[in-house]
């Protein structure tokens, strides 16, 4: 049995059958009904045709009540098997009878009508007719009753035909639907599968084939461009898809950079300030919890700017991340390395019973930096400052352990560097003063605290003074005089030395106008600081201070430090090069300290070198302070550069130094700094001095 609802298939072939069952039923009926119509009316027509001839043949027996001819009559009557026929005369009494012995055809005279009538009662058919003569008198009546069962059988055998017809048609209207289904319902059913298929499979990509310009090829025409809208917005949502797992996947990587940005350096990979902190109050807390100590130490490269300024911050960053790797493998794995920033760099030794742990890590990490540093083909030699401090006994929160520790590591880089030193109490006031030096160093230029002294420079061989370095000296109105040695760093970390070089440059050639207005012709050398020294412009205001008080180039000589030459070679060499231009003299202030090479000396256009004074100290004494100084000499030579030893302070030294090619000398043994008026006094007196100066000059 077919299932109406189960496919469109069933459907159509149903609806086929349907329809032409329908139709094949309808024509039956209407054939049949037509059939039967007629043949009753055939049947009827054919017996009361046969009635009418009898009723003629009767005519003349029927007045004469012959029976005998009324019998013949009758029996000539041609009809089927099964009839019966009578005639009665005009009064209704039977006249002839034809007696077939069918007593199913039996008439009686109670059968008789006056009146011609035809009567179908279903299984017989009853005719009667009248017999007039010609002058139309009323004789008689010729009746029949027929059997219908052979019109109902022939209307039987024609139903049987007619249902043999209507199945086999339907048969074939069967087949035929079968084919109209598939030719109609093919192509429905082929986009169903194809549908089917693109749902199971979400491959959009699919297309239906074109069916023609029917509606079904309409159909097919749209579902493509369904499919293509929905392959294209499904590229588009995978590409957007795609772009948003990429953006969330760079989101997260962004956030987890951050985070580690915000808690790791990013050149040592340590755990920066902010991640220290947290450390320390940890340890803090575990150790209060504990009842055990805590040891910070603070750690300073000692000269690390000197590495920076004469190999570049490339080579200085090396020695960072070197550093800290030598650190790590000096403390343990429950310990802390993190960098603060810089050179500096703080250790937390974590959950220590007493301090002889602490001294002898520090001491370790001190040794270490005994073996040089091996970065980019330099051998870098570098030390290290560390100030400790004690958790519970130099503070007791991150704050003021902090401080301590910074005031340890200053102590241990006064007292030398390369060294570690302990909190104590009054290092807090030595923070203190720094802090103030500095505000009050950005008020000494405007109140005139600040003043020049000028040490006497002599010419060995010839015993002449043949200039003088002009030094900065800082006389507070209340913390009275303050060390160079202690504000100048100070003034280099502010960015305060800019403007204080200014006006040291200032006042120095302000001096100098004044000697010669007093008749003193005397050459002052001037030291730069590396910021003064990275300015592009500085051969042109130093030309323009000149200008200012109409001073010669002669008589103004420049110091500069190795550091300040290696930190940018090209661009020193250019400075340097339009410095001598203006027949500025150029000296190396400090040398032996940096790490300069003779190469590179080569390529400066120098006229003086200054031995630093740590080589004079020992010399003679210390066999590796006089071998340094021989060779400074000996390079110096052969470059063809004047050279000038500072802090002589030993007619030894003296001595010494005159014995073996050494120009120029300034120290203690020779003269201390001189303020302007004592100066101009001291080389008065010295005629020798001014006279030697005019004829070099000439």
């Amino acid at each position: 049995m077919i299932n109406i609802g189960s496919s469109i298939r069933a459907k159509i072939i149903v609806v086929i059958l349907l329809v032409s069952s329908g139709a094949l039923v309808a024509g039956m009926l209407v054939v049949g009904i037509n059939y039967y119509n007629t043949t009753q009316k055939s049947l009827v027509a054919d017996v009361e045709s046969q009635a009418k001839l009898l009723a003629n043949s009767a005519l003349v027996p029927a007045s004469l009540r012959d029976e005998e001819t009324l019998k013949k009559v009758l029996q000539s009557a041609v009809l089927n098997e099964n009839f019966g026929a009578a005639i009665f005369d005009s009064t209704g009494n039977i006249l002839s009878i034809r007696d077939d012995s069918n007593t199913e055809f039996y008439i009686s005279e109670a059968e008789y009508k006056s009146s011609k009538d035809i009567y179908w009662d279903g299984e017989r058919l009853y005719v009667w007719v009248p017999i007039h003569q010609e002058d139309g008198e009323f004789s008689g009546v010729v009746y029949l009753k027929v059997s219908t069962s052979d019109f109902y059988n022939g209307i039987r055998e024609f139903a049987i035909k007619s249902l043999v017809i209507v199945l086999i048609l339907g048969v074939l209207v069967y087949l035929i639907s079968i084919r109209l289904q598939k030719a109609i319902s093919g192509r429905l059913v082929e986009l169903e599968v194809i549908t089917r298929e693109v749902s199971s499979s979400n491959n959009y990509s699919i297309r239906v084939a074109l069916y023609g310009e029917d509606e079904i090829g309409s159909l097919a025409r749209s579902f493509n461009q369904m499919l293509e809208k929905i392959e294209s917005n499904q590229k588009e949502r995978d590409a957007a898809s795609e772009a948003l797992q990429l953006n969330k996947k760079r989101l997260e990587r962004a956030v987890k950079d951050l985070q580690y940005l915000a808690n790791y350096d990013a050149l040592t990979q340590l755990p920066n300030r902010a991640l220290c902190m947290d450390r320390i109050k940890y340890a803090l807390k575990r150790a209060s919890r504990t009842n055990a100590m805590v040891a910070l130490l603070f750690l300073d490269l000692d000269h690390f700017k000197d590495v920076n300024d004469s190999l570049g911050h490339a080579v200085g960053d090396q020695l960072l991340k070197a550093t800290s790797q030598r650190l790590l493998e000096k403390i343990r794995s429950e310990d802390t390395l993190a960098r603060l920033g810089g050179d500096e760099f703080v250790i937390i030794l974590n959950e220590l019973r007493d301090t002889d742990s602490v001294i002898n890590t520090v001491e370790k990490i001190v040794n270490s930096f005994e073996t040089p540093f091996t970065l980019s083909n330099y051998e870098v030699n570098t030390t290290v400052s560390v100030g400790v401090c004690m958790f519970p006994h130099d503070g007791a929160d991150v704050d003021s352990l902090m401080k301590a520790a910074d005031a340890a590591m200053y102590k241990a880089k006064e007292v030398g560097r390369n060294t570690y030193e302990f909190y104590e109490a009054d290092l807090n006031q030595l923070a203190i003063r720094r802090h103030q030096l500095a505000n009050e160093l950005r008020q000494a230029i405007k109140n005139e605290e600040l003043s020049l002294v000028f040490q006497p420079q002599l010419n060995i061989n010839e015993n002449k003074v043949i200039g003088a370095e002009v030094l900065l000296r800082w006389h507070h109105p209340i913390l009275g005089h303050i060390s160079p040695a202690e504000f100048v760093p100070i003034a280099e970390n502010t960015g305060l030395i800019k403007e204080i070089g200014s006006w040291v440059l200032d006042n120095a050639c302000s001096k100098i106008a004044e000697c010669r207005e007093m008749g003193i012709e005397i050459r002052l050398a001037v030291n730069l600081s590396a910021l003064q020294f990275r300015q592009a412009n500085l051969p042109e205001h130093i030309a323009e201070t000149m200008q200012q008080y109409r001073i010669p180039p002669r008589l103004l000589e420049v110091e500069i430090t190795e550091s300040m030459l290696m930190r940018d070679v090209s661009q020193a060499i250019d400075i340097l090069a339009r410095l001598k231009e203006m027949q500025i003299r150029i000296a190396i202030d400090d040398f032996g300290t940096g790490y300069s090479s003779l190469s590179y000396l080569r390529r400066f256009p120098l006229d003086a070198l200054k031995i630093d004074r740590s080589f004079i100290d020992e010399l003679v004494v210390d066999a590796d302070d006089t071998a340094i100084t021989l060779a400074i000499i000996s390079m110096a030579k052969s470059l063809r550069l004047e050279v000038i030893a500072e802090g002589v302070e030993t007619a030894q030294q003296q001595e010494f130094l005159a014995q073996n090619s050494c120009d120029d000398i300034q120290g203690y043994y020779f003269s201390r700094p001189l303020i302007f008026t004592d100066f101009t006094q001291f080389l008065l007196q010295n005629d020798k001095a001014r006279k030697s100066l005019n004829q070099s000059s000439h």
